[in-house]
């Protein structure tokens, strides 16, 4: 079902944010009252809304992200904190039930398509897209070929870092497993099973390669766990919820929750309609540009604040921007828990 589901037109790439939201709330300007975000699984753009002050903009142009994104919002106004927990796949329990209460509360395209793909969420929707279902691919058919169950489970719930390197070093990472990781990360094989095939148009370098030295670089700075991200790529679950998962931060979100908006545009569309950001999060969308950003750049600049920040990832590709002050650096990627980023990249837009 899922093989023949990636092969439709629009399919939800990613059903959960793969980026750290604690790297954009701590880079976030003061007094931010709008932000444009790409909204992807719209996990982070709903992370914002614990400030009752704050508007978001959440972009995408993939219809299936538009409508998962939306989906989300109504279970978040309309179900409880229990609910929304069964219905995202979090707890076991009846999602189809929920859904049914919900079809009311979502717009006439965004049921369509739900209706249409039930199954997403009789399977869970954190579950539903294509990147997950590559995790799933690894953790279940690659990973039981050189690290046993045991050793996993084990190495996810060490509590000392010192600890977790160690074990790491000795019961984790062998010649094996780098064998093989190196494979299945390849950009042949994400580009066949786990990401479209355009989002490599401009790629350069060695993703496996890259991947690697993320995860060794995470691996020794971060516990496992306490990071959702490494926990859901290597058991396919989630140990710690995801930030807007968790209970305290539910339940502002859903305080402001009529706070966020969700538009199926492009970046370039929006920005050159809207204006007064104070913070963008970008995700990694230059990844999939040329290298000369110029004309972004330029709308950049006059649909932001003075003091407006910029945020977003490189993972192949070097893309920076002129024009702007980058207040951060790559030290900043040690505190990285998603790890599959070369770089992350914070600019600071000043008007003359």
């Amino acid at each position: 079902m899922k093989n023949k589901y990636f092969k439709e037109p629009n399919y939800i790439h990613y059903s959960n944010c793969h980026e750290d939201v604690l790297k954009l709330k701590k880079c976030l300007p003061l007094h931010t009252k709008k932000i444009l975000s790409i909204a992807s699984a719209l996990d982070n753009s709903l992370a914002f809304l614990e400030d009752d002050e704050v508007e978001v903009l959440a972009i995408d142009s993939n219809p299936s992200q538009c409508y998962l994104s939306k989906l989300k919002i109504a279970a978040i106004k309309h179900l409880s904190y229990n609910e929304f927990l069964i219905f995202l796949g979090f707890k076991e329990g009846d999602s189809l039930k929920l859904y049914s209460t919900l079809q009311d509360h979502i717009d006439e395209k965004t049921r369509k398509y739900f209706d249409e793909h039930l199954y997403l969420i009789e399977n869970k929707l954190i579950h539903a897209g294509r990147f997950e279902y590559y995790f799933h691919l690894f953790q279940n058919k690659i990973l039981p070929l050189v690290v046993s169950k045991r050793k996993i489970e084990r190495f996810m719930n060490i509590c000392s870092l010192e600890e977790q390197r160690k074990y790491y070093k000795k019961h984790i990472n062998t010649i094996r497993f780098k064998l093989l990781f190196r494979i299945f990360f390849s950009k042949h094989m994400m580009a066949k099973l786990g990401r479209d095939k355009a989002y490599f148009n401009y790629a350069k370098g060695s993703l496996a390669k890259i991947l690697k030295e993320r995860v060794d670089l995470g691996v020794y700075h971060n516990p496992n766990a306490s990071n959702p991200y490494l926990q859901y790529a290597m058991l396919g679950k989630f140990m710690e919820l995801p930030y807007y998962a968790k209970e305290e931060a539910f339940v502002k979100i859903k305080k402001n929750i009529d706070h966020i908006k969700v538009l199926c545009e492009t970046f370039e569309t929006v920005i050159q309609s809207q204006g007064d950001f104070d913070f963008m999060n970008l995700s990694d969308i230059f990844e999939y540009m040329p290298e000369d950003l110029t004309r972004y750049e330029k709308l950049i600049q006059t649909s932001c604040n003075n003091n407006a920040r910029i945020a977003y990832w490189n993972m192949m590709n070097p893309r920076y921007l002129n024009g702007f002050k980058r207040i951060n650096t790559k030290e900043d990627l040690k505190e990285d828990r998603a790890m599959y980023y070369q770089d992350f990249l914070v600019y600071e837009v000043h008007h003359d």
